[in-house]
Parts: structure tokens; sequence; C-alpha cells
């Protein structure tokens, strides 16, 4: 930034103050934690202009001056027509050593929605969407710069309704430009109700923008404050507020905030096509509007789910694959337990009964079938028929895993294959063994938006 540039005071006949005797001072639009913003006139130009000030307080953190001078960058380099344009930044050493910070940007003129929200202006379905698509269109040229740009700010009070019925994306005060250096976890930023959970912890990412895009547009429906919508598992509970919405809004809002960044729509690609209704290589998105089944059921496969009354029961068969190895293993232990009869003696008979029993026991947890029960208040999974269905309260289930092969150990030494893990609160309950990767996908999405 320039330094020592001339800022002339108002004088005593109430004249309007020059910033380096370029920038009129005027009216002031707004006042917040980071500072104060001041329309004013452009001498230089004749044009409008928003003057941003960094807060005295402020200017003593130096985190709060690095996020200025970083939004100053990342907007003298940004050219997009829903994004103020760049006109100035720099910083005024006055005479008693104070030191202030000023952003000059082009002024945009309209309203912001968050302004619409409480004048109870409503918005429709169809303008919902419009604005979805319009705001991902901005998003689309910030994330596809060399590195990315990320806003980690978007709300109703930083999106503008111009008068032509444009939007414009304002306060990059929060913006982070992503490159290989990045560290993450240095500063965190964004506004309750919006910020996404990885962005809590550090870790923004493009999708956390998404994620605030999503529940901007909720705010906008339901004219509800994303941090007093209930919650659930993390998640915000919306749908019933907006009961009238189509299909393919409601699949992309809830897709928009999942918590899991992993299970998130995370590209503008994937959310345009959630938004057309195909759900492209979106997997949890591709939807119905009624249960059981919302991802396409695997070609061949044998599992059958199924919505019995209120309750969904998943059924998975036994694995061919397992059910051949687990024969095979039985017809050499037998063998060998027939040519060892004459050898048998008192010593030897309870390490007979103990392989006999292990294998018993494999082959009920390997190779029989699975039922999961999953009702509105209980569930039961029936794994194997030698301890029965193991049952308990469905909301304690808090998310259902996908293990990959020799991610445990049975018995701190043998590799256990691949499976699932339905999560009663801490505690894991193991099944669905012999599942190909695309089935365990496949339940894994159904069960997971039904406890939900």
């Amino acid at each position: 930034m320039m330094s020592e540039p001339t800022w002339t005071h108002f004088d005593d006949g109430g004249r309007a103050s020059l910033l380096r005797d370029r920038f009129e001072v005027g009216q002031k639009l707004g006042e917040g934690g980071q500072g104060k913003t001041y329309r004013g006139v452009d001498h230089h130009t004749g044009n409008a202009v928003a003057i941003k000030e960094l807060g005295l307080d402020f200017a003593e953190n130096w985190k709060a001056i690095e996020l200025f001078e970083r939004e100053g960058e990342a907007l003298r380099n940004l050219d997009h027509p829903s994004i103020p344009s760049y006109v100035d930044a720099f910083h005024i050493e006055e005479g008693d050593g104070t030191v202030r910070f000023f952003l000059v940007q082009e002024y945009v003129q309209g309203k912001t929605f968050q302004e619409l929200i409480d004048e109870g202006e409503p918005i429709s379905t169809e303008d919902a969407i419009s604005f979805v698509e319009r705001v991902l269109d901005i998003l689309e040229y910030l994330h596809g710069l060399h590195p990315p740009v990320i806003h980690r700010d978007i709300k109703p009070s930083n999106l503008m309704l111009r008068p032509d019925g444009t939007i414009a994306l304002i306060d990059f005060g929060a913006v982070q430009v992503v490159g290989p250096h990045t560290l993450m976890g240095s500063t965190v930023v964004g506004t309750t109700g919006y910020v996404a959970p990885e962005q809590l912890a550090g870790r923004t990412v493009p999708a956390s923008d998404l994620y605030a895009l999503g529940a901007t547009a909720i705010h906008l429906m339901t004219h509800i404050h994303p941090a007093e919508l209930p919650v659930k598992r993390m998640r915000l509970q919306f749908e019933k507020y907006i009961v009238e919405a189509p299909p393919q809004l409601v699949t992309f809002l809830r897709g928009a905030i999942e918590p899991v960044v992993e299970d998130r729509i995370r590209t503008i690609r994937q959310a345009r096509a959630v938004l057309r209704g195909d759900g492209g290589d979106y997997l949890p998105a591709v939807t119905t509007s009624g249960p059981p089944a919302v991802v396409n059921k695997p070609v061949g496969t044998r599992i059958r789910i199924e919505e019995k009354g209120k309750n969904l029961e998943v059924w998975l068969p036994a694995s061919r694959r397992y059910r051949l190895v687990y024969a095979a293993a039985a017809v050499l232990l037998l063998a060998g337990l027939g040519a060892a009869i004459p050898a048998v003696s008192t010593e030897t008979i309870p390490i007979l009964m103990a392989a006999f029993c292990a294998l018993l026991i494999i082959g009920q947890i390997f190779i029989a079938p699975t039922r999961l029960v999953l009702g509105p208040d209980t569930f039961a999974l029936n794994r194997h028929t030698l301890n029965g269905a193991h049952r308990g309260w469905t909301e304690d289930l808090a998310d259902i895993e996908i293990r990959d092969a020799g991610e445990e150990k049975f018995l701190m030494i043998i590799p256990v294959p691949a499976h699932m893990v339905l999560m009663e609160g801490v505690y894991p309950l193991h099944f669905g063994f012999g599942l190909t990767p695309v089935e365990r996908r496949w339940v894994q999405g159904v069960v997971r938006r039904r406890l939900r």
C-alpha cells in the first residue's frame, strides 16, 4: 500500500473531506466489526464509490490489518460484472502517529438480501433457483481462478440485488486465496449460521462457499436465520419449512449444507447438475422425492431395500465368495478332525471344540445374511443368529461408515475385510462383509438419508 497520502478534514463550513485529494467522503453506509463504510465520489472520474475504513481498534491488530490488505489485493485482481471493481487502497499516517487504512471500490446500488428479508419480501421457489444459479456464476469465476479465490463469508447481507435485477457479491474482507503454500488453521472467519464446519477448524475449501450459499438460500426461503433452525447430527433441518419446493432444489440444499465436506456438493458443475435434476456424478444427490432408494440400485445386486410401514428394511445376503471360502475351510477342518480322531485325548478335546466353535462363529459373522431395520424410534441389526438382533434407539445412531480392507484388525493381527460400520454413538456395529464398493456406497447413501 502507498504511504503518506493527503487527507483534508471536514472544515468549519461542513464541506466534505477529501482522501488523497481525490475521494470525497459522504454518507455512512454501514458499520461493522471491522470498521465503517461510506459512500463517496471519485473526483478523478466522477463515479460513486464505496470507501471502507478499518476501525482504529482493529488497526492495532496485525491479523485484522492482514485481512484488510488481503481484501484489497484480491479485489485488485478480480474482474467480474457481479463483483465491485477495485479503485484504490492506501493508509494514512496522521500527526499523532495514528494509522488509518482505506479501501475504495465501485459503489453498488440496490438493496442487500438481508434488507429484503427484514422488509418481509417473499421469495418464490423459482426466484430461489434463479438466485442460486446467479450466485453460482460468481463462484464459478472465483473458484476457477488460478489459484482459486474463496469468499468465506457469503450471506444475505453480502449479496445485493441491483435495480436491474442482477446480483453483486460484496465485502471480501474474509477472502482467502488458496495457493500451494496456503496455511490451514491460521484464521477462522465467517458468520454463525452460514459458516461450514471445516471452516470453523480453519480448513476452508471451495465447497465451504457452497455451504454458505445453501444456508443463505434457506434463509431467503424460510425467513429463519440458519442459526435458529433445528439441527440434527450437525445438519440444518429445513425441509418442513419449504414443503412446496421442487425436488431438485431441495436436493441441492441438502447437498450444499452437508456438514461432512466429502458428502457435500463440492463443485459448481455438480451443483448445476443437481439443480437440473440429473445429479451428475454427485452420488448422494441422485435422489427421488420418496423413499426408500435415493441412489440408483447397482445392477446385479441381491441386496433388498424396502419401505415397510414406517420402517426401512435393508437385507444383505451372504457373499457368494465368502460362502465358497468358508465351505472349503469347513471341509478342510472336518477332514483334519477326522484324521485326528485316532489321536484324540482328553487334553486335545478342548482344542478341537474351540476350533469347531471358532469356525461356527466366523461362519455366522461372515456368511450369514444381515437384516437392518430402521424405525422412527428404534432400530435392529441382526448380523448373525448366535446372539440375535442388536437393538437400540434410532436417535443414538450417529452415522454409517465404510471401512476399507485392512483398516481394522481382528485380534490385533488378522486384517478385517472391507465392510460397513453403523455408529451407535461411539460404539461401532460391524456388518456388510463381502459387499462390492458400489453396494457399500449405495447402502451408505440410503441409510444416511434415513438417519437425517
